[in-house]
């Protein structure tokens, strides 16, 4: 069942999380994940979450991303992104196709 990495972030040096976003987005297709959105450019309508910045990545199930997380490959890349960034990330499982 497809599942969603959310991540909210507060970007406190912009060059370095432009330089992580650089390095950590090219982990995410060879591990199965597509990248729906990310940027700063939204509306919060409620709640208490007030990021400036948001991505959304799907992945085939909660294991494979999961599995993404753990890869070396975006595993080297989250101390560039704790630099740049405070952030909350949440894996979700989405919802199981509707039967016709």
């Amino acid at each position: 069942m497809t599942a969603y990495v959310i991540t909210y972030l507060d970007v406190t040096d912009a060059e370095a999380f432009a330089e992580y976003q650089a390095v950590a987005f090219p982990t995410i297709e060879p591990h199965g994940g597509r990248l729906l959105a990310s940027g700063d450019k939204l509306e919060v309508m409620e709640g208490i979450l007030r990021p400036q910045t948001v991505v959304i990545i799907a992945f085939d199930s909660i294991a494979q991303a999961k599995k993404w997380y753990a890869s070396p490959e975006y595993a080297e890349t989250i101390p560039m992104r704790q630099r740049a960034a405070s952030a909350s990330m949440i894996f979700v499982e989405g919802l199981p196709p509707k039967l016709g």
